[in-house]
C-alpha cells in the first residue's frame, strides 16, 4: 500500500550527504596552514634563541670545567678557542689545553739593540718593540735582546712551539719577571745560527751597567738564566663545537691584546690583519686566569648568530669606503686602545644608518637575532652570562655600552 507523502518522516525527507564541499575543504586547509605557519615561526624563533643561549651556557660550562681541572690537578689548565676556517675573526669551537713545560736549555746573555752581534749598540730608527711605529719607545740603548747559545730556539720556532706573544721569565724562578717576546730575528729561511736572538716586547727592567755604546749590558760574561713558556698542548678530550650557525664574534668582544690582530706580529698577531691563532685562556691552580689574559680585568665574549656577524661586518667594512686590507686595518684600530668600541649593533639597526643601508632593502632597518655576553673575571675565574645593552643614542648603528649588564652583574638565562 502506498503511504501518503505526509506520512514520510523528516529524516527520510532529508537528502543524503557523503562528504564536504570543496569550499569547506579549502577553508579548513587555509586555517590549518595559517596555524602551521604561526607555529613554525614560533618554533624557529625559539630554536634560534635556544641556539645562542645554549652556546653561551656551553662556553660557561667548558670554562668552568677548565678551572675545576686546574684546581683538582694543582697545575695550570686552560681552553683554546679555535678560529672559524671560513671567517678567522670569529670562534666556532674550543678544546681543553695543558700548558707545556718551560724551556731553559742553553746559555743566554742580555744585550742592548745589536742584531748584527758586532758588540756595538745600533742607532735608533728601528721598530724594536714591533708596535707598528718608530718612536722614542724604541730606544736602542735599553736592553732588548736575549742572545742564546745552545738554546734551540730556531728549532722550537720551526716546530711551531715558539711564536710571537709568548713569555720568558728572567731570571728563572719566582724571583724573575715575565717579558713578552717576538721572534723577528729567528730566520727560518736560513740554517740555524750558533747565536740565536729573542727580542723582548718591553725593555729589560735593568738598563745595564756597561757604557751604552756597548751592546753587552752587564760586565764579564753577563750570563743569565731564563725560562721560556712553550705552546700549550691540546688534551686528548673531544673538542667542543658551538651550535650550528652560532659564533663568538671577536670584533664584538673585549679580549686580551695578545689575541688582537696585528700587521707587525706584535702580541701574538698573525701578520695578516686577523686574530692570533693561539686564543688561549689559562687557569692557575688557584682558579684565577694567568698569562696574557690576566691583565685585562674582565673578558667579554660576544655570542651571536653567524649570519648576523657576517652581514653586519661586511656592511661595516664596505661603509669605510676603502680597499679590503685598509678597511680591516681601520677596523682593527677602532677595536683597540682606550677609546675602543666593540662592533656590536643595537637590536635593530635603523635604515637611516648609512653604512648599514644595504642590509635593509625597504629602509625599515635590520633586526639582529638573539645574542649574549659571556664574561670571565681574571681575578676570580668566575664565568657569567648577560644580555646585551642595545642602546644606540648616537644613532650610528653601534651599541653605546653593550657590556653594561655584564659590568653591573645583571645576568641572563
Amino acid at each position: 500500500m502506498i503511504r501518503p507523502a505526509a506520512q514520510y518522516s523528516a529524516a527520510e525527507s532529508q537528502p543524503n550527504r557523503s562528504g564536504y564541499t570543496l569550499v569547506e575543504i579549502l577553508v579548513v586547509v587555509s586555517i590549518v596552514l595559517i596555524l602551521f605557519s604561526m607555529t613554525l615561526a614560533t618554533v624557529r624563533l625559539t630554536r634560534d634563541g635556544d641556539r645562542v643561549s645554549s652556546a653561551a651556557a656551553q662556553i660557561q660550562s667548558f670554562l668552568a670545567g677548565a678551572r675545576d681541572r686546574a684546581i683538582y690537578a694543582r697545575a695550570p689548565r686552560g681552553v683554546r678557542f679555535f678560529l672559524d676556517r671560513d671567517n678567522p675573526r670569529v670562534v666556532s669551537s674550543m678544546a681543553y689545553i695543558d700548558p707545556a713545560q718551560t724551556w731553559d736549555e742553553g746559555r743566554v746573555q742580555l744585550r742592548r739593540w745589536d742584531p748584527d752581534l758586532d758588540g756595538n749598540t745600533n742607532s735608533a730608527g728601528v721598530d724594536i718593540n714591533q708596535d707598528g711605529q718608530v718612536n722614542a719607545s724604541d730606544d736602542p740603548k735599553l736592553v732588548w735582546m736575549l742572545v742564546g747559545e745552545g738554546t734551540a730556539w730556531w728549532e722550537l720556532k720551526r716546530r711551531g712551539l715558539l711564536f710571537d706573544g709568548m713569555r720568558v721569565r728572567i731570571p728563572r724562578g719566582p724571583g724573575g719577571n715575565w717579558y713578552p717576546i717576538n721572534t723577528q730575528l729567528l730566520d727560518l729561511s736560513s740554517p740555524p745560527p750558533t747565536l740565536q736572538i729573542l727580542v723582548l716586547g718591553i725593555p729589560y727592567r735593568d738598563p745595564g751597567s756597561t757604557p751604552e755604546g756597548k751592546s753587552q749590558a752587564f760586565p764579564g760574561v753577563g750570563l743569565a738564566d731564563y725560562e721560556l713558556e712553550l705552546a700549550p698542548q691540546i688534551l686528548p678530550v673531544e673538542p667542543s663545537v658551538l651550535p650550528e650557525s652560532v659564533v663568538v664574534d671577536l670584533d664584538g668582544s673585549r679580549i686580551p691584546n695578545a689575541w688582537r690582530p696585528s700587521s707587525t706580529l706584535v702580541s701574538g698577531g698573525t701578520g695578516n690583519g686577523m686574530y692570533s691563532q693561539f686564543v688561549d685562556l689559562i687557569y692557575s691552580p688557584r682558579g684565577t686566569l694567568t698569562g696574557a689574559a690576566s691583565t685585562g680585568g674582565v673578558i667579554h665574549l660576544y655570542i651571536c648568530d653567524k649570519e648576523d656577524s657576517t652581514l653586519v661586518k661586511e656592511a661595516y667594512l664596505d661603509g669605510l669606503d676603502a680597499d679590503r686590507a685598509t678597511a680591516l686595518n681601520l677596523l682593527n684600530g677602532q677595536l683597540q686602545g682606550a677609546t675602543s668600541q666593540a662592533l656590536i649593533p643595537p637590536n635593530t639597526i635603523p635604515g637611516s644608518v648609512s653604512w648599514a643601508s644595504a642590509l635593509s632593502l625597504d629602509g625599515s632597518g635590520y633586526d639582529i637575532k638573539d645574542r649574549r655576553i659571556v664574561t670571565i673575571s681574571s681575578q676570580t675565574g668566575n664565568v657569567s652570562i648577560h644580555q646585551v645593552l642595545e642602546t644606540d643614542a648616537s644613532g650610528n648603528g653601534i651599541a653605546d655600552d653593550p657590556f653594561y649588564f655584564a659590568e653591573t652583574g645583571e645576568t641572563a638565562q
